[in-house]
């Protein structure tokens, strides 16, 4: 026992050793570790202090170098638009420059048409102010009259000599012992009388006088002929329009022969329907039936043939002679509408075949333009002329005939109602006394 005791208290004696030396070392360690930590965080805070001066100074850098990007933007922009504004002075200029050239050419040109020169070995500003200077003189010129000697084309195609009044280049007036009037240009510098009429305007200016009508030609180019454009007559236009435009004149005779004939017959088998109704009826009334037949008898118009019938079946029932009388009607009717429908095809058709010419007309034009170019205007005039004369012939023959036929058609429609209203006055009237007796 007494020996497990001195172990016990052995052990424990070096348990206790071992507890002061370990509490040394762990308080050795502690004083370590707060020393590291000290250490740490005094090395944290310096670099914290490096890390701010270092942020700091990359922000005043950053903001520096956005400055300058800026700035140099700025720069940028600004010498975009110089150099903008330097194109678009280039452009003007170029523009300037070449409306001057042009200007000037046009400027030579018209000059040099009235025989004015410009110095082209000048500057050309000095061309430009030689030029307007002339036209300023030329202009101040032009509003003056002159008279000269000189000699031009008389009505009869020869050269007569004599005073010639000229206002500016736009008019003149010749004045001779053979003929007197008004100038036109005749080709090459050349004028030639264009009328007799303008003789008293010519003779009053030669002798200073202000006449109260003045007759003139104006004209704007001296070198170009002038000639008189004469109306076509109907046989040249028929013979332009062709094949198709004779078709076209031809119907329209025929549609006019038609409606001449059916105004006679609407004239004959319309007229006096009134009257012969009348007579009709007081014959009737005196009991005079077979007079009354007589007199229809003698007349040709239409009303009288339905009268007729009506009063040779006046006997009959009422049903029966509305039967007779509508046969007898329609028959009339065949003979009121005759040509009627014709004249209105006729008016129909025409207007196509003139449609039919300017299809063809155009047709042929573009033949021509396919062969010979559009150099010569007078190549395409036929076919030209074809396409248009025919639709006009087209429509100068279906106008008319249109408004006639329908006419004419309201004519039969109203002559067609009168002869059902006279038999059925007869009927209404004349029945019942004709049956009773």
């Amino acid at each position: 026992m007494r020996y497990i005791f001195i172990i016990l208290l052995a052990v424990f004696a070096s348990v206790a050793s071992y507890a002061d030396e370990l509490q040394t070392a762990y308080q050795k360690e502690y004083a370590y570790l707060l020393a590291e930590k000290k250490a740490l965080e005094s090395r944290l805070a310096d670099l914290t202090n490096r890390h701010q001066g270092l942020t700091t100074r990359i922000s005043d850098e950053l903001d520096g170098l956005e400055a300058q990007y800026l700035a140099k933007r700025n720069r940028v922009d600004r010498l975009n638009q110089l150099i903008l504004d330097a194109t678009r002075d280039v452009d003007f200029n170029e523009s300037d420059q070449l409306l001057l050239e042009t200007t000037l050419i046009q400027a030579r040109d018209s000059l040099k048409k009235i025989g004015l020169e410009v110095d082209e070995a000048k500057e050309q500003d000095a061309q430009l102010q030689d030029a307007l200077t002339a036209a300023n003189s030329r202009i101040a010129k032009d509003g003056e009259v002159h008279r000269e000697q000189g000699q031009f084309f008389g009505l009869t195609g020869e050269m007569v000599h004599g005073e010639v009044i000229r206002l500016g280049r736009i008019a003149r007036w010749g004045v001779s012992e053979q003929f007197s009037g008004a100038l036109a240009p005749a080709g090459n510098g050349m004028f030639k009388l264009w009328d007799g009429q303008s003789a008293q305007s010519a003779t009053a200016l030669a002798d200073n006088l202000r006449p109260a009508v003045l007759d003139t030609f104006l004209y704007d180019n001296p070198e170009q002929a002038i000639e008189k454009q004469e109306e076509k007559s109907f046989d040249e236009d028929l013979e332009a329009g062709g094949l198709i435009g004779k078709v076209i004149i031809a119907l329209g005779i025929v549609g006019v022969i038609l409606a001449l004939i059916r105004i006679v017959l609407l004239v004959m088998f319309g007229a006096n329907i009134q009257k012969i109704t009348n007579k009709v009826n007081e014959l009737v009334a005196s009991g005079s039936l077979k007079d009354a037949l007589k007199v229809c008898k003698k007349n040709i118009s239409s009303a009288s043939r339905v009268i007729a019938a009506t009063l040779r079946n006046l006997e009959k029932d009422r049903d029966h002679i509305e039967d007779i009388v509508s046969e007898s009607i329609l028959y009339e009717s065949s003979r009121i509408d005759r040509f009627g429908s014709a004249i209105l095809v006729i008016a129909a058709v025409s207007p196509l075949l003139g449609l039919l010419g300017t299809v063809t007309g155009m047709i042929s034009t573009f033949d021509i333009i396919t062969e010979f170019g559009t150099g010569d205007p007078k190549l395409l005039s036929t076919g030209i002329s074809e396409a248009l004369i025919t639709t006009k012939f087209g429509l100068v023959v279906a106008i008319p005939l249109l408004l006639i036929g329908n006419l004419l058609t309201s004519w039969a429609s109203r002559t067609k109602s009168d002869l059902e209203r006279a038999a059925l006055n007869m009927i209404n009237t004349h029945k019942d006394a004709v049956v009773a007796s």
